[in-house]
């Protein structure tokens, strides 16, 4: 592993890819994002003091949001035929830019 991000060799890495890792992170962080009282607590603060604010409740709470978020678009995935194929083709197209953009 090359650990791109210090925060991902965190992680037990037996089954995790370090996209995942990385989505994981890029995920819960965004979710943070949108608690302006703990951004505003960040912004003010260092991040030693940030870190006994609210900021580890938010971020617990995150974590959990972004996996039910996670196992929501799983079920609709998975039960929705018509999503399923725009979400597949989505996603071949974007691998196919990016495939001749950056020969992956």
């Amino acid at each position: 592993m090359n650990c791109l991000l210090p925060t991902i060799c965190l992680f037990v890495t037996d089954n995790l890819s370090d996209g995942d890792m990385i989505n994981f992170f890029a995920a819960t962080t965004d979710k943070v994002a949108e608690d302006a009282s703990v951004m505003s607590q960040i912004r003010n603060n260092s991040a030693e003091r940030a870190l006994l604010g609210d900021f580890p409740g938010v971020f617990t709470r995150a974590v959990l949001e972004c996996d039910e978020a996670h196992k929501d678009m799983v079920t609709q995935y998975l039960s929705n035929p018509q999503l399923a194929a725009e979400l597949q083709q989505m996603v071949v197209e974007q691998l196919k830019a990016k495939a001749e953009c950056c020969e992956i």
